[in-house]
C-alpha cells in the first residue's frame, strides 16, 4: 500500500505541503493556510486617469469652446492672444482692446479669474499625480514634474499678463510681456504633452517586463 504525501515527508525529512483547497472552498470551510490573499490592486492609477481625463477636459472647454466664442461675439472675430503661438504686438493689442470695450474686457478678465484659472491648476494637480505615481527614477520625478509646475505656473502669468496689456495697451512693455509669456505657454504645452508620451511608454515597458515570462 502506498504511502500518504505526509508519511512520505516523514521517512524522507521533509516538510510536508499544505494541501491546496479543493475548487469551491468557502472562506469558512478553509483550512488555516490554505487560503492566500491576492494582492490588493492599487487605486491609484484609475484617481489619476480620472484626474487627468477631467482637467484636460476643462482645459479645452476653455480654449476650444468658451475663448473662441467669446471672441467671435464679443471681439468681432479677432484672435484671441491664447491662440496666437508667436505673440502678438503692440497693434493687435489695441485692436483687440477696442473691439472688446470696457463691458467686454470685463468679461475676457471674468473667463481668465474662473475657468481660466481652474483649468491650469487642475492640469498641473493631475499631471503632477501622473508623474509621482509613474515615474521611479527621483531625479527623472523632479524634472518632469518642473514642466509641469512651469506651464501651470507660466498660463496663470500669461492671464494675468493679457488683461494687463489690453488695459492699457499703449504700454510696450505690458503687451511685449503678454506675449512672451503666451508663446512660453505653447511651448511648455508642446513639453507637457512630451511629458505624458514618456511616461506612458516608460509604464507600458514596465508592465510589459513584468508580464514575461521568467527563465
Amino acid at each position: 500500500m502506498g504511502l500518504t504525501r505526509a508519511q512520505k515527508a516523514r521517512k524522507h525529512g521533509g516538510t510536508p505541503a499544505a494541501p491546496e483547497p479543493p475548487r469551491g472552498t468557502r472562506l469558512h470551510q478553509a483550512r488555516p493556510g490554505q487560503l492566500r490573499p491576492e494582492p490588493a490592486r492599487s487605486s491609484s492609477g484609475l484617481v489619476v486617469g480620472v484626474a487627468m481625463a477631467v482637467s484636460a477636459a476643462l482645459w479645452l472647454y476653455v480654449h476650444a469652446w468658451v475663448l473662441p466664442r467669446f471672441g467671435a461675439a464679443a471681439a468681432g472675430g479677432i484672435t484671441l492672444p491664447e491662440w496666437m503661438p508667436g505673440g502678438f504686438g503692440q497693434e493687435h493689442a489695441q485692436r483687440l482692446a477696442s473691439a472688446l470695450g470696457e463691458e467686454g474686457r470685463a468679461q475676457y478678465e471674468a473667463v481668465h479669474r474662473t475657468s481660466g484659472l481652474l483649468a491650469p491648476l487642475l492640469v498641473g494637480l493631475a499631471w503632477l499625480l501622473f508623474v509621482a505615481v509613474n515615474t521611479v527614477s527621483r531625479l527623472r520625478r523632479w524634472a518632469l514634474s518642473a514642466v509641469v509646475l512651469g506651464f501651470a505656473t507660466v498660463s496663470l502669468a500669461a492671464n494675468s499678463a493679457i488683461d494687463a496689456a489690453l488695459a492699457d495697451p499703449g504700454d510696450g512693455s505690458a503687451v511685449t510681456t503678454a506675449s512672451a509669456l503666451v508663446t512660453a505657454r505653447w511651448v511648455l504645452l508642446v513639453l507637457l504633452l512630451a511629458v505624458t508620451a514618456t511616461v506612458t511608454v516608460e509604464v507600458l515597458r514596465r508592465r510589459a517586463g513584468s508580464r514575461a515570462p521568467s527563465d
